[in-house]
């Protein structure tokens, strides 16, 4: 079974971390070895600070793989960690960077290959966008969807059915990825507020972790866009968009495209 974990920034690292033990947890509890990948970060000690953070959470081994460099992208040891790693986990800062600095390498090969070998993959903010085949590289937030809103980019690919855009609630990103998936309507957009988590198995079903909510935009049923038609900025027109918005313990499948919320029983006195 194949496991991806994008979540979507802020996450509570003291009062409830559930996002985070929800990948050390799948990633093998107390036997598991994550390996912390950090460069979307500026901040040289934010890999360092994951190790104590993923140690202290009960996880068996967290190593930390600093480079700033192609070429260290490659070096035997750091290819080695990758192999030995149940949970890879991708930090958050600039997306771009990780795909400059990983991309193309044999380490983005290793990553792939220990991901269809079972290695939990996830990543916090720019972390997640950076797993989809096509991420979001910059963008502006708005409700609606508006021409040059977002610029995508390669991503590392271990998904080509999902788009991941992070903050989202908070940033006020829906347009944007509403956009996203009018320019190709087959991909799934998927928007993550932050302290919360897309947990997605075999590359198909979503379950919400957390403390917010997961947007689901799927275009597979849109009956019509003027999105190549619109310049200067200019708003774009959708029509028949499918739109989830789902919490703690909600379910959405891909293949079928429908999505579960979890019943909630109100206690009264």
């Amino acid at each position: 079974m194949t496991t991806l974990m994008p979540m979507g920034g802020a996450l509570d690292e003291v009062k409830k971390p559930e996002v985070l033990m929800e990948f050390i947890n799948r990633a093998g509890g107390k036997r598991a070895r994550i390996v912390i990948l950090p460069q979307a970060s500026q901040r040289r000690d934010t890999g360092k600070e994951y190790v104590e953070m993923f140690k202290a959470f009960g996880a068996k081994e967290a190593v930390n793989l600093e480079f700033r460099s192609r070429a260290l992208a490659n070096f035997k040891e750091n290819i080695q960690a990758i192999r030995k790693a149940t949970g890879i986990f991708f930090s958050g800062g600039t997306q771009m960077r990780i795909a400059a600095i990983i991309g193309g390498t044999q380490m983005e090969s290793e990553l792939l290959k220990a991901y269809q070998n079972g290695c939990v993959v996830g990543g916090t903010s720019a972390g997640a966008s950076i797993l989809s085949a096509t991420m979001v590289a910059y963008g502006k937030g708005g409700a609606s969807p508006r021409e040059r809103i977002l610029q995508m980019s390669a991503g590392l690919g271990f998904t080509n059915k999902f788009i991941f855009d992070q903050h989202f609630r908070q940033r006020d990103r829906l347009g944007r990825l509403i956009y996203a998936v009018a320019s190709h309507p087959g991909i799934v957009g998927v928007g993550i507020d932050e302290d919360t988590a897309a947990v997605i198995e075999n590359d198909s079903k979503i379950t919400v972790y957390g403390s917010g909510a997961v947007t689901i935009v799927d275009g597979k049923q849109m009956t019509g866009t003027d999105i190549a038609e619109v310049e200067n900025g200019g708003a774009v027109a959708v029509s028949n968009l499918v739109v989830h918005v789902l919490t703690r313990g909600s379910v959405y499948d891909g293949k079928t495209r429908r999505a579960s919320i979890p019943l909630k029983t109100l206690l009264v006195d």
